[in-house]
C-alpha cells in the first residue's frame, strides 16, 4: 500500500509539473499559427500592390482589405499602410495588429518598395 501511495504522489507531482507547461506550449502554437498567417497576409497584399500601376496606388491603398482566412484566424484584425518615398521608389509599410499580448502595441510590419513608374514605357504605348 505504501508503495502505491508514493507512486500516486509521484504521479500527482509530475502531472502539476506538466499541466502548466502543456498549456503554455498549445498558446504558444496558437499564436505561431496566427502570426505565421499575418506574415501570409502582409506579404500577399505587398504582391499585390507591386502589380498596380504607380498611378493607381492610392486607390489601391484605401480599399486594401483583409483576406477572409485573415479575419476568421486572427483575432480583431487592423491592417493599416502608409505611402512614402524615397530613391528605390515608392515605399508602403504594411501594418498587421491584432487583439492578443504585445500584438496590439507591436503590429507586424512588412516594408516595400515598389519599382518606380516608367515614363518611356508608358508613352510608347
Amino acid at each position: 500500500m505504501l508503495e502505491v501511495m508514493a507512486a500516486l504522489a509521484v504521479l500527482v507531482a509530475a502531472l502539476a509539473a506538466i499541466t502548466p507547461l502543456f498549456v503554455r506550449h498549445t498558446r504558444l502554437v496558437a499564436e505561431t499559427r496566427r502570426e505565421r498567417i499575418a506574415l501570409e497576409e502582409l506579404t500577399n497584399q505587398a504582391e499585390r500592390l507591386a502589380a498596380v500601376p504607380a498611378g493607381d496606388l492610392d486607390g489601391h491603398l484605401a480599399a486594401l482589405a483583409l483576406s477572409p482566412l485573415a479575419t476568421d484566424c486572427l483575432p480583431e484584425p487592423r491592417l493599416t499602410a502608409t505611402r512614402g518615398s524615397s530613391p528605390l521608389g515608392e515605399q508602403v509599410t504594411l501594418r498587421l495588429a491584432w487583439s492578443s499580448p504585445g500584438r496590439d502595441e507591436k503590429p507586424l510590419t512588412l516594408v516595400a518598395w515598389l519599382a518606380p513608374a516608367k515614363q518611356g514605357r508608358e508613352e510608347a504605348r
